[in-house]
């Protein structure tokens, strides 16, 4: 047996690889933990785990699959923006209470089933978007890597885990927010705190991986020359008036928002003036 050092590094890990577990056992491979339960990042908390589901690629239609399945929104499992997923799992357990408990920023995992010839496929899903729907919950993703081709009625295993950093955690890092194309991103996965020195009118804002509940607060600096910017129409003003940012070179505003719907709308103040 060759040494560890000698070994072939794996390849990047998709976080459903099994770890021994402290008790119980069995007489096939499969006994074990997914690295992503316990250790390896996201740290989120697995509010779904490895539950039995059945692949249905017989259509792609915004609908209730069936009992049991689970349907993507495109003929090529990898270019869906939607999962729909039934009520029930495999096992008649019920999926929907845990399901509308998941935050935008979440995971979802997909694998073919134990002993099966499709163990080997999978996908990691980031979620974009969770929507109750009558018999079956639609979750909008966005794939972050995946593994083999999944084929209509492959047995699966459907793990869901709640975005990483947990909130309250790991927060105090400042991230500067640098638009593109006027647009300026903001990952709330980053951290509470940061900075804006546009060199640009920013004409949009999009907000990533939002908790249910977040507040976060943007150091706004002006440039030389003074830009403008527009605000999305999920912020909710103090008194009803939309802020502006000073216009004086160098000059600091604090712009803080919270949200307690993951993002839908945003309670926004603007504490202009700050002394440089």
């Amino acid at each position: 047996m060759p040494r560890i050092s000698q070994m072939p590094p794996p390849g990047p890990l998709s976080g459903l690889e099994l770890t021994a577990i402290l008790q119980g056992g069995g007489p096939d491979a499969n006994v074990g933990v997914p690295i992503l339960a316990y250790g390896n990042l996201p740290r989120g908390a697995v509010i779904v785990l490895r539950a039995p589901m059945t692949a249905d690629m017989a259509a792609t239609a915004d609908a209730d699959p069936g009992a049991g399945l689970l349907r993507w929104d495109n003929a090529d499992p990898d270019l869906a923006a939607t999962l729909y997923i039934d009520d029930v799992d495999g096992d008649a357990a019920d999926l929907a209470a845990v399901l509308a408990t998941l935050n935008v920023g979440g995971f979802v995992y997909v694998q073919g089933a134990a002993d099966t010839d499709a163990r080997d496929n999978w996908q990691k899903w980031q979620v974009t978007s969770v929507t109750d729907a009558s018999g079956y919950t639609k979750v909008g993703v966005s794939l972050q890597g995946s593994g083999g081709a999944f084929t209509d009625t492959d047995l699966l295993e459907l793990t869901v885990q709640q975005p990483s950093p947990v909130v309250g955690e790991d927060r105090s890092t400042v991230t500067a927010v640098v638009p593109s194309a006027g647009v300026a991103t903001v990952d709330c996965a980053l951290g509470d705190y940061f900075t804006l020195a546009p060199i640009a009118n920013v004409t949009g804002w999009t907000f990533q991986n939002v908790p249910q509940g977040c507040s976060i607060l943007i150091k706004f600096t002006q440039d030389a020359t003074p830009r403008t910017v527009a605000w999305p129409a999920s912020f909710r003003w103090v008194g009803g008036t939309d802020g502006v940012v000073s216009s004086g070179a160098g000059a600091i505003d604090m712009l803080a928002l919270t949200t307690h719907d993951g993002g839908a709308t945003w309670l926004v103040t603007l504490a202009k003036g700050f002394a440089p």
